[in-house]
């Protein structure tokens, strides 16, 4: 018996050592590891007092561990994978508890006040996404060169850039429309229908009655001009921070309201084109349309707290985005000759078709945690490119396309 345990003593002790590494930043792990990787038991700290100590397995949390924040908040019990999962307590700085069951993360607990408490949660989500960042640093598998990370640091600017990319093109086009005839001339008629009693024939007649105008290149700028605003808003201090803390969630609340606005706009205009004119079908198509962006914004609220992806809200939204697509056809296919639609219109409707349906396509891969979209932030991205692409293709088609000769 004794033999057997000097055995496995020397045969761990060729396997297992205590070492201290100490990263560039400051923050520095000791304890123990296994193949150049942390496994055991070790302490994990920050500059700012951030600590984690516990259990690690192939260099990450694993088993029974403690973080505790720079404030004095701390999170003690089960850790999988580098995320909080089984059975533990968080405990604020204040004094206040919230004990229960988490999954990859997130809270499953059902106790009262449990909205207020996750919501909380998200300055311990954000050191524990930086924790297993400072974890992967720690594998000693450096990123290809020229790849590049996508942070919060990274969206921001970004966001920034793609602000004003949408803002440039956004005055082009309004100076476009105020200055260049044929495009200041290129407007779209809004008709009302009612019934009217015809004393004549003693009965209600249909009578349209046209009520106004929609200066095309106008209304084109003002989608842009939405979606430089959105990102505006995202890079300003106060609202950045509640964007980061919602990505982590993943939910982005701006985006879904964003599109619920601009791409509502780019619907109507190209419901317009194919000669939709009456004002009650413009205004159900862009609520239709609105209530698919938010169907979106409740698919990623709904699915924050699930274990398994709840599909309904998609399906749902899914069937809303189809309405105006369904009104827009029908007029198109019921055109006496559509030999005289011009081109730029079916280069819109085709163009915008395609990139409508690649947002649908961009969540399900996020959802599916396919490849690089297992990554929130890197759908994200994907977002706001085929938001930036989608929109710029429509406002140039419509400047190309009203520049024709008659």
């Amino acid at each position: 018996m004794l033999i057997e345990q000097i055995i496995i003593m020397i045969l761990r002790s060729g396997l297992m050592s205590k070492q201290r590494h100490t990263n560039a930043d400051g923050s520095w792990y000791e304890g123990d590891w296994k193949n150049e990787k942390r496994h055991g038991y070790g302490t994990w700290i920050r500059p700012d007092g951030t600590k984690y100590a516990g259990e690690w397995v192939d260099d990450l949390p694993h088993g029974s561990g403690m973080l505790t924040m720079a404030d004095g908040t701390y999170f003690k019990g089960e850790w999988k994978g580098g995320k909080r999962n089984g059975n533990g307590m968080l405990t604020y700085a204040d004094g206040t508890t919230l004990s229960g069951t988490w999954l990859e993360g997130r809270y499953e607990g059902r106790h009262e006040q449990t909205t207020e408490k996750v919501d909380s949660c998200a300055e311990l989500e954000r050191t524990n996404w930086e924790l297993q960042q400072k974890i992967a640093e720690l594998e000693g598998g450096r990123q290809k060169k020229g790849a590049r990370q996508i942070t919060f640091a990274y969206l921001k600017r970004f966001n920034l850039v793609m602000g004003l990319l949408h803002f440039i093109q956004g005055s082009l086009m309004l100076y476009f429309a105020l200055s260049i005839d044929q495009i200041k001339a290129f407007k779209t008629p809004v008709w009302s229908y009612f019934l009217e009693f015809n004393t004549d024939i003693m009965r209600l007649v249909t009578k349209p009655e046209q009520i106004g105008e929609v200066p095309f290149g106008l209304f084109v700028s003002f989608f842009l001009f939405l979606s430089a605003l959105a990102h505006f808003i995202i890079v300003m201090p106060k609202t950045n921070s509640i964007y980061n803390r919602d990505l982590q969630k993943g939910i982005n609340i701006f985006r879904w309201y964003e599109y619920s606005l601009s791409s509502s706009l780019m619907i109507i205009l190209i419901a317009m084109l194919f000669g939709v004119y009456d004002i009650g079908a413009l205004i159900t198509i862009f609520i239709l349309n609105a209530s698919m962006n938010w169907f979106g914004l409740l698919m990623e609220k709904v699915n924050q707290y699930t274990e398994k992806v709840s599909w309904s809200p998609f399906v749902f939204g899914s069937i809303a985005g189809i309405g105006p697509w369904v009104v827009i056809i029908m007029h198109a296919l019921g055109n006496a000759d559509p030999a005289e639609v011009p081109w730029f219109v079916y280069a819109i409707i085709g163009s915008y078709f395609v990139f409508f349906n690649l947002f649908p396509i961009n969540m399900i891969l996020q959802y599916k945690k396919v490849g690089k979209w297992a990554d929130y932030l890197y759908g994200e991205r994907g977002y706001i490119i085929l938001s930036l692409v989608a929109k710029s293709v429509l406002a140039w088609l419509v400047f190309s396309g009203v520049m024709q000769p008659s």
